[in-house]
């Protein structure tokens, strides 16, 4: 009895097993067997309806973990050994346990962050908390069905250098913000310096100053008056040690610091006489398309976005499949994006198009396996349907359109434009000497007449101002022309009215604005694609800079905090230090440096310095205290009024 009790009990139990089995086999009966594993729930839906139901697209919300907030997380003393123990912490639990749960039965499980360090960093992530082993790592610069399907064809490891890069400035970044930063605290609150913050501060604060203690000089310049056009006095000064031909000279405007010595010379000149003319064509060509840098800069030119949104706007668009990858560096083009270009040109500007226009990067360490911001194919059609109201860059400018649509046909402008043809002019230079004058004084103006537009039928932006001598359109390229044949000029007949001066003022270097300290911060090697806005951004919170019309201002924190690390911590201001940090990030990223021990060198460069600076800090807030009893407020609201404060 009891064994027959025992006989069915153990079937009751195998039968509940298999009633278990079938439910779970049930459950799983139509649930996709692979899945791809992005950032993005925007990108995952339209990956999602690229790949169909055999596919499961989830997003990781971005990183699944990251350095402990209240903590440093890793010790120094490891670090200095060139040992590495991260105590690594999941800031997504609830995305993880969704994205193991749908990975648990699946037969196969790519991850596809994105195409950067960062990307890659939180695809290694992923796999270390899902305990993936051999995992298999995608990357795609579109979200297009070719780049999806060509991406799955050919997988490949996670590179672990792009990883360690991406490690080592997490590791530096918490460094230098968890020892510096708290140091300021004693002294105001929401305080925070970088490695990256701080360069980009005393960037601005420097400018500041140089405008701030700027004094306007008066000078004169002499011309020869044409009427609508005038000719400018030149001068030719030899270079030092040159050999003494022509094209050692330097030339350049005549400037009299004295009021009298301009007009005593203008008024000595009677005649002047045609000693070179010259008539050449003159080719411009167009800008390169957008890297991330370049692209901030014209956003915040021509529509006033700060940089932060317009990363957000370019965000959206990659996602939504409508641009390549907008965080790069690169102005390489794909094969892919000429075929667009070309399908653009067929349709419209024939006469124009110069498809297959190939750019050489100029950005130093650029990832020329990235490419350049471009539409996608969605992205062309949809700017198609714009383009017989808005066929230029101009017209774009003045359009009610949405920032999403401005900003995609902003790039598809500049790319497009990018592969058509140069624009050509005409150009006339005409010189004028005078027996009165110095054979090294002269008088010049240059005028230039548009024969064939080019690339400017798109990209019709005029990207600078003519200086004084220089001059545009078909009357004064006409007027030009007609010296060819004059020998002698007599002043107050025509057409030559009189020689006169004008008084004209120094001015300062321009403050910085969004897109011109960005442009500054790639030319220094301060800070990478991904960063430009993100420093801007954190400067504005913290209270370190302002915005006022346009123009980046630094508050009196601002001013304060730069002035102590220029003093007592100079090498984490200057440009140079986080720029050489970032090409050390770069050699890591590439596997030409054992990633180990050059963290370890530069933060034990770091900590050198830092030792230094918390020894002078006491004297720092004693000044401050100080400082504070004399002069309670700070006001730096306008750079041109001096502030001895």
């Amino acid at each position: 009895m009891a064994n027959e009790n025992f006989r069915r009990k153990g079937s009751h139990e195998e039968n509940q097993k298999a009633i278990v089995i079938k439910k779970k086999e049930s459950s799983n009966r139509g649930k996709p067997k692979k899945v791809l594993i992005v950032e993005s729930p925007t990108k995952s839906r339209k990956i999602s309806s690229i790949l169909g139901k055999e596919w499961k697209v989830v997003a990781s919300f971005g990183h699944i973990r990251d350095l402990p907030e209240r903590t440093m997380g890793f010790s120094f003393q490891d670090i200095l050994k060139g040992e590495v123990n991260v105590s690594w912490t999941i800031t997504k639990r609830k995305v993880i346990s969704f994205i193991r749960r749908e990975t648990e039965h699946a037969e196969e499980v790519i991850l596809a962050t994105d195409p950067d360090r960062e990307g890659e960093a939180i695809a290694w992530h992923i796999s270390q908390v899902l305990n993936i082993k051999d995992p298999k790592r995608i990357v795609f610069h579109e979200i297009t069905p070719q780049a999806i399907l060509n991406s799955l064809e050919n997988p490949r490891k996670i590179d672990m250098n792009l990883v360690h890069a991406q490690i080592s400035r997490r590791l530096i970044d918490r460094v230098v913000g968890y020892t510096l930063s708290p140091v300021f605290w004693s002294i105001r609150k929401n305080s925070s310096a970088g490695r990256v913050q701080s360069a980009a501060l005393h960037l601005i604060v420097k400018r500041w100053k140089e405008v701030r203690d700027f004094e306007r000089k008066p000078y004169f310049i002499v011309y020869a008056d044409f009427g609508d056009i005038k000719a400018v006095l030149y001068e030719k000064v030899q270079d030092i040690g040159s050999s003494g031909d022509e094209k050692s000279a330097l030339v350049r405007v005549k400037h009299f610091f004295s009021e009298f010595e301009a007009k005593e010379l203008a008024e000595s000149i009677n005649s002047l006489y045609v000693s070179d003319f010259r008539r050449t064509n003159e080719s411009k060509s167009p800008p390169p398309p957008y890297t991330t840098s370049s692209m901030l800069q014209d956003a915040k030119n021509f529509f006033r976005f700060s940089s932060d949104f317009t990363m957000k706007i370019a965000q959206n668009l990659f996602e939504r499949g409508l641009i390549t990858y907008h965080r790069t560096d690169s102005t390489h083009i794909s094969e892919q994006g000429f075929s667009i270009a070309k399908s653009f040109f067929s349709s419209s500007y024939k006469d124009i198009e110069n498809v297959g226009r190939r750019w050489k990067t100029k950005v130093a360490n650029a990832q020329e396996a990235h490419e350049c911001i471009r539409p996608t194919e969605e992205g062309f059609q949809r700017f198609v349907k714009f383009f017989d109201d808005i066929s230029s860059l101009s017209k774009l400018k003045d359009s009610n359109l949405n920032p999403y649509d401005k900003l995609l046909l902003m790039i598809c402008f500049r790319f497009f434009s990018s592969q058509s043809k140069n624009a050509l002019f005409g150009v006339v230079q005409v010189k004028f000497s005078s027996p009165s004058l110095p054979q090294n004084l002269f008088f010049a103006f240059k005028v230039r007449n548009l024969k064939f537009d080019g690339f400017l039928r798109l990209w019709n932006r005029r990207e600078e101002d003519l200086s004084d001598d220089e001059y545009e359109g078909d009357e004064n390229f006409k007027f030009a022309l007609s010296f060819e044949f004059t020998k002698n000029l007599s002043v107050g007949q025509k057409p030559l009215e009189r020689i006169s001066y004008k008084k004209k003022f120094t001015t300062p270097p321009p403050l910085y604005t969004e897109a011109t300290l960005i442009k500054e911060l790639e030319r220094s090697g301060v800070g990478r694609p991904s960063t430009y806005s993100t420093i801007i951004k954190t400067l504005k919170k913290r209270g370190y800079i302002v915005e006022e019309k346009g123009k980046l201002i630094p508050t009196g924190d601002g001013i304060f905090q730069d002035e102590v690390l220029e003093k007592y911590m100079p090498k984490i201001c200057l440009p140079e230090f986080t720029a050489s940090m970032e090409e050390e990030l770069d050699s890591i990223a590439r596997g030409e440096k054992l990633w180990r021990h050059s963290l370890s060198s530069m933060i034990k460069t770091y900590l050198e310095e830092f030792e230094k600076f918390k020894e002078n800090f006491k004297e720092v807030v004693k000044n401050f205290k100080e400082s504070l009893q004399e002069n309670p407020g700070i006001s730096i609201s306008s750079p041109k009024k001096k502030n001895k404060n």
